[in-house]
């Protein structure tokens, strides 16, 4: 899309949306102080709070929250874009209510990042991906990832345990330290917006970056259905490949996924399949959603799908993949945070939605991937009785 094209699209628009990334996530937490990027973004996320969050409830703004292992990314989208220019200035002024108002809201922010530690009342999807992230990434330290879904979901952030040990001065110290460090993507002005720059990073605590783990983690939940999920680490394939071989795999009808799963096998009712770059690492990941007796077999049928990708694809399969790739990429690029999240992508350099436009384009077959030889990551989630896990752990024994 041309510059001028661009501006174009953007003059008609409806709103406008900034993200505000604040430098410190899970990872960043202090010894003693496990939590406190969790229930930091729980407080920021929290009208009684006031700051941002009040603002955005009482005036109808969309929000957003991801908190990752060295960032806690907030974004903020309003039909009146106007309004967003002072959102760094209303998230400087959270704070917690004074007195026992304050003590009571502490401690049920706390109370929600346990429950959702445990898993209790979050959807199962969110479960899975967290339990995928488990057996990825294995445990570290009390320390846990979290994420606030849309409309100001303000516990979504997770931790390992309760956060009891961080206070409300370490709360309040938090927000002066990092909103004022805060890296900030404006994309209400113009479509290219502008990106105004931190004074620099902050680190709150030094960590070493995660390694893969793999693994097997396994969760009951009684009041579900089973879900199976497998994750792959394969060598970065050129720009564009990665993109197109999950079209391949495919979350709809004429993907691999549905014929091997519910044709040819009969096993599932739902599916999805994803890729993530995370900490150096380049992986491939297929979900199914199946009954808890045929967990094991989908855990087998799902790993030989992802395997199959080593072959590539042919250029009826690469076609049809690249039309499904394009649609996904110009709804992310049509969503209400989608020129905000070009900004930080660019800023942060990594490849935007349309750079990514044109290397499908150029595709009409695809490689097969390079499969590292560590082992795969697999969570499964759901009401398993005792021969079901057995079962599970000896399909994960067979696809190591």
């Amino acid at each position: 899309m041309s510059t001028a094209r661009a501006r174009a699209a953007a003059a008609v628009r409806p709103g406008g949306a900034v993200i505000v990334d604040l430098p410190a996530g899970h990872l960043d937490d202090p010894p003693g102080r496990a939590g406190l990027a969790a229930l930091l973004a729980a407080v920021l996320n929290e009208p009684r709070c006031g700051g941002a969050a009040a603002r955005a409830a009482a005036e109808g703004w969309r929000t957003r929250h991801h908190l990752d292992d060295h960032s806690s990314s907030f974004a903020y989208w309003s039909p009146r874009p106007a309004d967003l220019a002072s959102v760094v200035h209303d998230l400087r002024g959270t704070r917690l209510p004074a007195g026992p108002a304050g003590e009571d809201l502490l401690a049920r922010l706390r109370a929600r990042l346990a429950a959702a530690d445990a898993g209790h009342g979050a959807p199962l999807l969110a479960l899975v991906r967290r339990q995928l992230e488990r057996a990825s990434w294995g445990p570290v330290g009390d320390e846990r990832a979290g994420d606030a879904g849309d409309a100001g979901d303000a516990g979504g952030a997770t931790t390992r345990g309760t956060a009891a040990g961080v206070t409300p001065a370490d709360l309040a110290r938090s927000v002066d330290l990092l909103v004022s460090r805060a890296q900030v993507y404006d994309a209400t002005t113009a479509p290219d917006g502008g990106h105004r720059p931190s004074p620099g990073p902050v680190r709150l605590a030094d960590g070493d970056a995660p390694r893969w783990h793999g693994g097997l983690d396994l969760a009951v939940r009684a009041d579900s259905d089973a879900r199976v999920a497998v994750r792959l680490p394969v060598q970065a394939p050129p720009p564009g490949v990665l993109d197109l071989l999950v079209e391949v795999l495919g979350n709809g009808t004429d993907g691999r996924l549905h014929r091997e799963l519910r044709h040819r096998h009969h096993l599932a009712y739902g599916f999805t399949a994803a890729c993530a770059r995370q900490h150096g690492l380049t992986s491939i990941s297929a979900t199914a959603t199946v009954a808890p007796q045929h967990a094991a077999a989908a855990l087998r049928v799902l790993t030989a799908a992802l395997r199959r990708l080593a072959d590539g694809a042919g250029s009826e399969e690469t076609r049809s993949a690249r039309w499904r790739c394009r649609a996904g990429l110009l709804a992310e690029l049509d969503g209400p945070y989608g020129p905000a999240d070009e900004l930080r992508r660019h800023a942060l350099g990594q490849r935007g939605i349309r750079e990514r436009l044109a290397a499908v384009a150029d595709l009409d077959v695809l490689p097969g991937l390079s499969f590292t030889p560590l082992p795969p990551a697999v969570a499964a989630v759901g009401p398993f009785e005792e021969h079901h896990r057995r079962q599970l752990a000896a399909a994960y024994e067979e696809i190591r």
